[in-house]
């Protein structure tokens, strides 16, 4: 199913992986969790689709408040640490190693509400985009909520595409280097981690939408009833917002 610039299918290996195991703090992840929950409403139980998942931090999280969560990924080692983790803790989540794209029609309104965290969307072609939130709901009952976190959105680009930035997660030093390019509007950043003397350098390409050809695609995928916010505290989203969060209504 993949075409073009599949640098998704690749990147999340080696210390890229080990990295994003480690980037977001258990506070973030709590907050995160919290907006997912106000978003979906107060009913309860309820079945939860997280897609992508990565290592499962969130899709944990909301299953250890009770919600029944199932989450999605491409890269096999990320579902093997959620597996591991859900075992662990004694939490009700599975895991599928799949593409975003490919939901099974066995899950055809079957989910109360789905997520797409962790600068998670715009992988694709614009073709793989829309494709993916078909996918996504397709597997939600009427008036199930899909909630989308997209941290670069031509509204918020200025502020969040830092040209040249550190970090350092763990043992292991980060170096991104972002830029946008026009003529294909997508960011592109180019990352070099570095652990002692071994390093590696990976390419990730984001196609970078306005706000309002995103509530264009996700009316094409069949949702109404879409809001944005511009943090976790739930704010309108607006000019100058440093995030955006859609609630959309299946």
């Amino acid at each position: 199913m993949h075409s073009g610039n599949e640098w998704w299918s690749t990147f999340f290996s080696g210390l890229a992986a080990e990295s994003l195991s480690r980037l977001y703090p258990e506070e973030y992840t709590r907050a995160e969790a919290r907006f997912l929950l106000e978003a979906f409403g107060p009913a309860r139980p309820l079945r939860v689709l997280d897609v992508p998942c990565g290592t499962g931090r969130l899709a944990l999280e909301l299953a250890a408040g009770g919600i029944d969560v199932t989450g999605v990924d491409l890269t096999g080692a990320f579902i093997e640490e959620a597996r591991a983790g859900a075992a662990r803790r004694g939490l009700p989540a599975a895991f599928e190693r799949r593409d975003m794209r490919d939901l099974p029609p066995s899950w055809e309104g079957s989910f109360d509400g789905a997520c797409c965290f962790g600068n998670s969307f715009g992988y694709l072609s614009d073709e793989g985009n829309i494709a993916f939130l078909a996918a996504v709901g397709r597997s939600l009952r009427p008036g199930g909520k899909f909630v989308l976190d997209v941290p670069l959105v031509a509204e918020t680009l200025r502020d969040n595409l830092v040209a040249n930035s550190w970090h350092r997660i763990g043992d292991i030093l980060m170096l991104r280097s972002a830029g946008y390019r026009p003529e294909e509007g997508r960011a592109v950043t180019e990352y070099t981690f570095i652990r002692g003397e071994r390093i590696e350098r990976k390419e990730a390409s984001y196609r970078i939408y306005t706000y309002r050809q995103l509530l264009e695609l996700l009316g094409e995928a069949g949702f109404g009833r879409i809001e944005g916010k511009g943090s976790l505290s739930g704010e309108p989203f607006a000019w100058g917002s440093r995030a955006l969060h859609i609630i959309a209504v299946r």
